[in-house]
């Protein structure tokens, strides 16, 4: 596996973008990673003594500096430790937000109001700050005050009904993809408000919620729905499914072709299928398609998965096979597209995390990665740059106000 380690200083397209990260988990962090990774100075604010909260999540980690999922999301970041219940909190924070782009949040609703950091605290005394803030169920309406959280989305957005079993029963995505796709929209949001401000001179608020990503990410289920009155389902309607073969499995999307159970038989040799009156029109395949399922999945385990992705992609039917992660992770495409980085952490040692998707020809080998820091590994150098003197954060270390 190749793993990048590119440190070569140059400009981003971020560079000279400040950014307040208020954020914890994954939707914010996910964000503000985004913007990190190319050029933002992102300072993340962080409790004393835990930090952000994904510090903790993880069964194997032997303290909070080394939870794979807060590793995953966190890189190019400065940690600042400031106590936020404490008296000159906001001293510190208004210092920050005196030169500050964006300020990035994911406060239950209520809490930054309660503690001065709502946009109607800020809109007038910081006209080009760039407000962002990512919620479960929207900043209004009867769930606005409940907190958020990936799995609980999945099951009030309708996705879990639509990934049902054949009982029935819901099943949930072990992906957080929920989360992910949250963040992604944040930061698409940010960006946005950025380039407005460029001709505007002004900044503005940007809201994403949990709910509303993802019912988008299933509008097209959602359109038919609501304009076809049922459920569209790619699997269960279609000549898509998981078969085992020989020594694995592999996924068949016979989608795009006008006969593709004929392409499938014919690529696999396999006879007395096609034929059948139950199987004569997509309507019948659809109605029996457990019976079919199990004729083709015995035909299926006579080839090895790599002859059965052959012989597909030969008679141009869309398939591939099921990689678990040390498949990916080996795989020459993965390598040649240069997924994985590799960090080197003060705590960890070396760790290897995923790139950003994003390519920039002109931007991309000058991108210079740091691990995710240390809780509160920034503070002096953060306070500092904001004028505090020494005396001053040795002051504010011993009042417990910032470590």
């Amino acid at each position: 596996m190749t793993v990048r380690t590119v440190t070569t200083a140059g400009k981003l397209p971020l560079t000279g973008v400040k950014v307040v990260d208020f954020t914890q988990v994954l939707f914010g962090p996910m964000a503000t990673q985004i913007l990190a990774d190319f050029g933002a100075d992102v300072v993340k604010i962080e409790r004393p003594g835990l930090g952000d909260i994904m510090r903790s999540v993880d069964v194997k980690a032997v303290g909070i500096e080394d939870s794979a999922p807060f590793l995953a999301y966190n890189r190019n970041k400065r940690s600042l430790v400031v106590d936020m219940k404490s008296d000159g909190a906001m001293e510190v924070v208004h210092r920050l937000l005196e030169d500050a782009d964006v300020i990035v949040s994911n406060f239950r609703a209520g809490v930054a109001s309660r503690i001065g950091l709502d946009y109607d605290d800020l809109k007038d005394r910081y006209p080009r700050l760039i407000y962002a803030s990512g919620t479960g169920f929207g900043e209004s309406g009867p769930l606005a005050k409940l907190g958020g959280q990936d799995m609980v989305l999945q099951s009030m957005s309708g996705a879990l009904w639509h990934h049902r079993d054949g009982e029935g029963r819901p099943r949930i995505y072990p992906t957080s993809f929920i989360d992910s796709a949250s963040g992604m929209a944040l930061a698409q949001g940010i960006l946005l408000a950025l380039i407005e401000r460029g001709a505007t001179g002004k900044g503005q608020r940007v809201d994403v919620s949990m709910i509303d990503t993802a019912v988008f990410f299933q509008a097209q289920e959602y359109t038919n729905w609501m304009m076809r009155g049922f459920e569209l389902h790619w699997e269960r309607d279609n000549l898509v499914g998981v078969f085992r073969t020989a020594n694995g499995w592999v996924t068949v999307v016979g989608l795009f072709r006008p006969d593709p159970l004929r392409a499938i038989c014919a690529a696999l040799e396999i006879e007395g299928v096609v034929e059948r009156a139950e199987f004569a029109t997509p309507a019948l395949i659809h109605a029996n398609r457990e019976h079919l399922w199990e004729l083709l999945e015995q035909q299926f385990s006579r080839y090895e998965t790599d002859e059965v992705v052959s012989r597909l992609a030969k008679a141009d039917v869309l398939c591939g096979p099921v990689f678990d992660y040390d498949d990916v992770i080996a795989h020459p495409q993965i390598d040649g597209n240069e997924t994985f980085r590799e960090l080197t952490h003060p705590v960890v040692g070396n760790i290897k995390v995923v790139d950003s998707p994003i390519r920039l020809s002109a931007s991309r080998a000058a991108q210079v990665y740091e691990a995710p820091p240390l809780l509160g590994q920034h503070t002096e150098a953060i306070l500092s740059s904001l004028g505090y003197t020494d005396k001053e954060i040795a002051k504010m270390r011993g009042s417990g106000l910032v470590a």
